[in-house]
């Protein structure tokens, strides 16, 4: 009997034993299995280059395009398609797709410089003057990254343009401005007081202080006020480029790999240096996005941003100092 009774506590011991591994199985299964169905009901987020024609902005990205006025974006583009591309830029920067009147100058020196001579070889709406370039690939990527930085604003395509700062050429600066000073302000646009911008500049060659890369003054257009412009040359017949003063402010490089991109809002002040490098240009293709009632209003003016427009910086009636200056200095001549 004793001996029964022994083994029948064993017995009864294995038992206990042996249904707790098992409740403490199932316990750990269930958790498992809520922890996968968490797991599937939040993706992990992806940022960057996640498919064909979508890059995702990561917050810290947004946040600075909106604090700093201008952020850097990396491998946007990949090699084969910055090459392809790069066959209708250097096309046209070389002359063999024709671009009419000032719509094909040099950014740096007055109209009428022999293209020998030019430092800044600048084309303005390029997919105006050979559809065929219109919808590409930097299009849809740069249109997709502009409907997250303003997500509650129809952001259309402004304008196109193509630069390039040629080798060795030290004179291949771009003056101190902030955009807003070459368009048109809200009482020239009959009241639309937005003026949101983002100007997506594509680096098809690598950018360095040497070669003449994009600077800004972080938080300059913060408060959406626009510092006094002047021309660069006695007037907007002699060439289209303005400039401001920069004493004081603190200046931040943004040098970009070949394929990224940099991103500025309209109020940032920024320009770049000339290109001493002897061996390297430095070649640009930029899309600007803006809400479709400014670029609507814009176009009712009559200003494109084609600098063969007879409606421009020069002409805009919304009260800004060097507009009222080159107006009275027409007006005398």
């Amino acid at each position: 009997m004793r001996f029964t009774s022994v083994m029948n506590r064993h017995l009864l011991f294995f038992i206990i034993f042996h249904s707790l591994i098992s409740y403490h199985g199932m316990m750990v299964t269930a958790e498992a299995g809520r922890s996968n169905k968490n797991n599937l009901s939040s993706p992990t987020i992806k940022y960057g280059r996640v498919s064909k024609e979508e890059y995702i902005l990561t917050p810290e990205q947004i946040r600075c395009f909106h604090r700093d006025g201008c952020a850097t974006l990396p491998d946007v583009l990949s090699e084969d398609e910055v090459v392809d591309l790069e066959k209708t830029l250097n096309q046209f920067l070389n002359r063999d797709i024709p671009v009419p009147g000032k719509d094909f100058c040099d950014m740096s020196k007055q109209f009428g410089t022999p293209f020998e001579e030019w430092s800044i070889v600048n084309c303005m709406l390029p997919t105006k003057y050979h559809p065929p370039f219109r919808n590409n690939i930097y299009e849809k990527l740069s249109a997709c990254m502009a409907r997250q930085l303003y997500p509650d604003l129809e952001m259309t395509k402004d304008y196109d343009q193509l630069l390039n700062k040629r080798p060795g050429k030290k004179d291949a600066v771009f003056p101190w401005h902030q955009d807003m000073g070459y368009w048109p302000g809200p009482k020239a646009l009959g009241g639309v007081t937005e003026t949101s911008t983002c100007t997506f500049s594509l680096a098809i060659d690598d950018s360095d202080v040497y070669n003449g890369c994009l600077r800004y003054v972080p938080g300059s257009g913060a408060a959406k006020e626009l510092r006094a412009h002047k021309p660069l040359g006695e007037s907007r017949d002699d060439a289209h480029a303005l400039t401001i003063d920069v004493q004081g402010d603190e200046v931040v490089l943004a040098p970009c790999k070949r394929g990224w991109v940099t991103i500025h809002d309209e109020f940032v002040v920024h320009g770049s240096g000339g290109n001493s490098d002897p061996d390297r240009q430095r070649r640009t293709y930029v899309v600007a996005y803006r809400p479709k009632t400014v670029v609507d209003a814009e176009r009712s003016i009559g200003f494109t941003h084609s600098h063969n427009d007879q409606v421009n910086w020069d002409t805009f009636h919304d009260g800004e100092e060097h507009r009222l200056k080159q107006q009275k200095s027409n007006e005398e001549k």
